[in-house]
């Protein structure tokens, strides 16, 4: 137990030097194209939809 407790905290302070503290999420979510967003991209397609 004492073993696979110290590789933990090993992989986790290993972690914290490399992002900084804090959550940091592994995967980000998939976005739909069709779900409106204030960036550019959007804005341009703004007035065909209408």
């Amino acid at each position: 137990m004492d073993a696979i407790k110290a590789m933990r905290r090993g992989g986790r302070e290993a972690e914290m030097e490399l992002l900084g503290p804090g959550f940091h999420s592994h995967h980000s979510i998939h976005k739909s194209k069709k779900t409106y967003s204030r960036k550019v991209k959007h804005k341009q397609n703004e007035g065909k939809d209408a």
